[in-house]
């Protein structure tokens, strides 16, 4: 009799197990037995026929994980074609497996694994990550230098991650360019990384970024960033961009913030001898210069210079004393004012006169 009661319990306890999961953990079993020789081949074949049609999706994950431990390069093509699956935790454990095969096994999957960064699921997107960030090296770089000019910024915003946490001077030189990406948010994640670099590293990269040209924004963040890290030994670079011709308005800005942050660093006395070169550019940097730095003795330089005989260097000082803000200046410009026959230099000394009056 309780034998009888027994067997309908047993029954049910059997049929749990979905058919494809049970026949997966059979062979699992079979493949963990030492004295039974199982080809690679035969590994991957079976898995990867299991990674593609299998209608479980456990089954599905289950291969997806022991393919990415097989260390052959016939597991990375159905594992690329997994990070398709319609179950997101089957995208993100091929993502991992293809992470684990490593580089340059799994070279073929970077691009692949880009475009999965942005996935609607937060696993995957997470899984993606980490998979690239174990692919990239110096061997693979050249992978995640070319995703910085994805037309997607998720993949620029990845790229960017993953060049940060490489020790390699092509991945550091690398982010200058999304500091001037158009997208804000890869332009901000660009700024996050070069400030985590360290100093000697951010001051190379910054002083190559302020000398191109073709770039305004990698000019303008790169001297904004300068500044923000008082980086005395790009002040010249700084001051060059401040009187080019070649440097758009807001490239300028950047530039005179940036000096006006290292103001108590400039060499004033310096600044004062320039101003009786023969050069104008060396003239007129000094000028500008003075202007930024405000002190005492820059301020009563330029108002020496209100009575120079050459009405372009008498412009340039009553546009920096604007800068320097101070009211000293008042009934010099005053005076130039009633005594100066240029229009053009009388409406400047106006503006001038507006900033410095309360």
């Amino acid at each position: 009799m309780a034998t009888a009661r027994t067997q309908p319990r047993v029954a049910p306890r059997r049929s749990i197990f979905p058919a494809g999961l049970t026949l997966l953990c059979s062979v699992l079993a079979f493949l963990a037995v030492p004295r039974i020789a199982v080809s690679a081949e035969d590994k991957v074949v079976f898995l990867s026929g299991k990674l593609k049609d299998s209608s479980s999706f456990k089954v599905r994950l289950k291969a997806a994980v022991l393919l990415g431990r097989l260390a052959d390069p016939r597991a990375v093509r159905p594992l690329v074609s997994a990070l398709r699956d319609e179950n997101y935790v089957v995208r993100g454990a091929a993502a991992r497996a293809l992470g684990n095969l490593g580089f340059p096994m799994a070279e073929g999957a970077i691009e692949r694994l880009f475009r999965v960064v942005d996935d609607e699921e937060q696993f995957v997107r997470k899984e993606a990550r980490q998979a690239l960030e174990r692919l990239a090296s110096a061997q693979s770089l050249d992978y995640f230098v070319s995703a910085l000019s994805n037309s997607r910024p998720s993949v620029r915003l990845a790229a960017i991650h993953i060049l940060a946490t490489l020790d390699e001077g092509e991945a550091r030189v690398a982010l200058i360019e999304p500091l001037g990406d158009e997208d804000e948010e890869v332009q901000a994640e660009a700024i996050v990384a070069v400030k985590g670099l360290g100093q000697a590293e951010l001051e190379a990269l910054l002083s190559r970024a302020l000398v191109r040209k073709d770039s305004y924004r990698i000019q303008a963040v790169a001297a904004r960033l300068a500044g923000e890290s008082r980086m005395v030994s790009l002040m010249g670079h700084l001051a060059d961009l401040l009187v080019s011709d070649e440097v758009v308005p807001e490239v300028k800005k950047e530039a005179a913030g940036a000096l006006s942050e290292m103001k108590d660093k400039m060499d004033v006395v310096g600044l004062v001898d320039q101003l009786s070169s023969e050069d104008k550019s060396v003239q007129s940097r000094a000028i500008q210069l003075l202007g930024l730095h405000g002190g005492r003795d820059a301020v009563d330089a330029l108002m020496d210079l209100l009575r120079h005989p050459d009405s372009y260097m008498r412009s340039r000082a009553v546009f920096a004393l604007g800068d320097a803000g101070d009211p000293r200046a008042i009934p010099a410009l005053e005076f130039l004012f009633e005594s100066e026959g240029s229009a053009r230099l009388k409406k400047l000394i106006e503006r001038t006169l507006r900033k410095l009056r309360p």
